[in-house]
């Protein structure tokens, strides 16, 4: 990339040398360092963003790997070229793209017959300047339905019985962090529906794009903050759409981001989200639900045994014995243990006692003991999950 006047700001080098000069601190160190930066544009494809180098001195083997994104062609937000990197520089999370610098870049004028494309670099476009990334979101889910690259780590959702992935899991779980990392610096994004502000960058899925602060929202903070995990879960809706399109754990998990509760705390939402069932692998979820027995079962007997509420279904759990598993029947008869009446928070009591003593009655590992429960007493996990945090949106339920 050239440009057709002198690159270097000569106004900003005396800024310099004179801040240099009026530095009498003694504690107070101060420099500069110029960089220049080359990128190369393929104006045939489209692309917003380049490939290029960014140099801090003369060095024949070449740059630093970058990419450039013309913000002037991805339009979608009011904010100024210089506002958006000083948002998103705010805020230091791995699930976030960082841009090293921003720029006004301009074509150098040719006389040759040109393209629209090519006319439009000539005028000069904003750009910023990000650590090198493979693909945006869109570019990668297009180049894999087309079978252009092959990527079953990431392209796989399913695994097991039912379960999410281990990319897809912790990819979900350190983006709803990312995105309450944001909210904690006092900003949102503002433009999480839809592939545009998301990158590929190796084996990391991550955003990028912040849109600005909660503080010029006043009393509209909290609905801002909860429509940024919204405006995810519609992306996860489009990437979590495999060939089978029933898939009940996927739906109750999406559910779960409405917000029933306009007084419900943002730090317990974000953990309502986190620790979702469907986020955990089977050992997890089994310890998780089994945990809130020992620790809540006072709490939450009342609600779970609620007649005509959310557990009404799970009344007379145990009457299908005969169907049951024979390792499940052997722990429902242990003669040292407590008999079981039909109410929904004996489930949860029996569960705990499965989790505990199981490897005495059968070989099965603890994922195809998971996967039975969850199975037989479908929906049973989320709900005793909903509970343990206050919420019982009817929406969430099964």
């Amino acid at each position: 990339m050239e440009v057709d006047h002198d690159p270097i700001d000569d106004g900003y080098i005396d800024y310099i040398r004179t801040q240099w000069r009026k530095n009498n601190s003694k504690c107070t160190v101060m420099g500069s360092r110029i960089s220049f930066y080359n990128f190369v544009i393929d104006y045939a494809s489209g692309k917003q963003h380049y490939d290029g180098e960014l140099f801090f001195k003369e060095n024949k083997q070449g740059g630093i790997p970058v990419t450039f994104m013309n913000m002037d062609a991805k339009g979608g937000t009011k904010l100024s070229v210089e506002e958006i990197f000083r948002l998103d520089g705010k805020v230091s999370n791995k699930r976030i793209l960082r841009p090293f610098k921003y720029t006004f870049c301009k074509q150098k004028s040719f006389n040759d017959e040109c393209s629209e494309a090519e006319r439009d670099m000539m005028k000069g476009c904003w750009t910023l300047c990000y650590d090198k990334l493979d693909y945006t979101l869109d570019e990668w889910v297009l180049k894999l339905q087309n079978h252009e690259i092959r990527d079953p780590g990431k392209f796989k959702l399913i695994v097991g019985s039912n379960c999410l992935s281990d990319f897809w899991r912790c990819t979900i779980r350190e983006l709803i962090e990312a995105i309450a990392q944001i909210h904690d610096c006092g900003l949102f994004h503002g433009s999480l529906a839809g592939y545009n502000n998301y990158v590929v960058v190796g084996d990391q899925l991550k955003l990028f794009n912040i849109g600005g602060c909660l503080e010029s929202l006043h009393d509209q903070q909290h609905s801002r903050k909860i429509q940024d995990f919204q405006e995810f879960r519609d992306t996860l809706k489009m990437l979590l759409a495999p060939s089978r399109k029933q898939w009940p754990e996927r739906d109750r998990f999406l559910n779960c981001f409405e917000d029933a509760n306009l007084n419900f705390c943002c730090k317990d939402y974000v953990k309502k989200l986190k620790h979702h069932p469907f986020l955990l692998t089977p050992r997890e979820r089994i310890i998780y639900i089994t945990s809130i027995y020992h620790n809540k079962i006072s709490i939450i007997n009342k609600e779970m045994n609620l007649k005509g509420g959310i557990f009404q279904a799970f009344y007379g759990w145990n009457k299908d014995r005969d169907l049951w598993d024979k390792f499940l029947c052997d722990i429902y008869e242990y003669r040292e243990s407590k008999s079981y009446d039909h109410r929904p928070s004996e489930l949860l009591r029996f569960m705990r006692n499965t989790y505990e003593h199981y490897r005495n009655y059968t070989k099965k590992k603890i994922e195809d003991v998971e996967a039975i429960l969850r199975k037989r007493w479908d929906g049973f996990f989320e709900l005793v999950h909903l509970i343990k945090f206050g919420e019982v949106n009817e929406a969430c339920c099964p």
